[in-house]
């Protein structure tokens, strides 16, 4: 009977590390962003790569993450000239980002940094048109859903600090996401 029960004990605990060997160790992921600033609202591209999974309840990630926002604005002119103007914000960083494996819900936070430029563009030339790219750092947070293996849906709330903004009347960004992860 002992025999059987430290086979058994064995068993269990060999499948226990193969199945912590056979988590994703790659995250590919998109989402829709919501800012506080204009333009309000883009589109974001992540990938993640884990870093240490040894422990129990706790994972460590690198994430690499693009964001994309675009606004239009049509103004007609006093001299009744329809013109346009266009701003672009692309940004694009790096960050840490702590996980805690509790049951199908992970939180799940971090600090990053990044760059992000901003372009607003006009046809016209009675409207203003720069460029100005700025460095920043960020902390998040929010959770992951395990819905299905390789399938993570997430929300997300990211606080940006820009620094050195000389066009822009920009201090502290915050931003919503929601996306969905693929984990392999």
């Amino acid at each position: 009977m002992r025999n059987i029960a430290f086979i058994l004990a064995g068993f269990i605990f060999a499948l226990t590390l193969a199945t912590e060997q056979a988590e994703a160790q790659w995250g590919i992921g998109a989402s829709y962003e919501i800012r506080n600033e204009d333009p309000n609202n883009g589109f974001g591209f992540r990938v993640e790569k884990e870093i240490l999974s040894g422990l129990p309840l706790l994972d460590l990630n690198m994430r690499g993450h693009f964001s994309f926002f675009n606004e239009t604005n049509r103004v007609t002119l006093q001299d009744g000239i329809r013109a346009s103007q266009d701003l672009d914000v692309y940004d694009f960083g790096l960050a840490a980002v702590a996980g805690f494996n509790i049951g199908m819900v992970k939180p799940f936070a971090g600090l990053g940094i990044g760059r992000e430029r901003f372009e607003l563009s006009a046809d016209h030339q009675n409207l203003q048109s720069f460029k100005e790219s700025n460095f920043y750092w960020n902390a998040f947070g929010g959770a992951e859903v395990s819905l299905l293996p390789f399938l993570k849906p997430f929300i997300e709330y990211r606080i940006s600090r820009l620094t050195s903004t000389d066009d822009l009347d920009v201090d502290n960004v915050g931003r919503l996401a929601v996306g969905v992860n693929l984990r392999f």
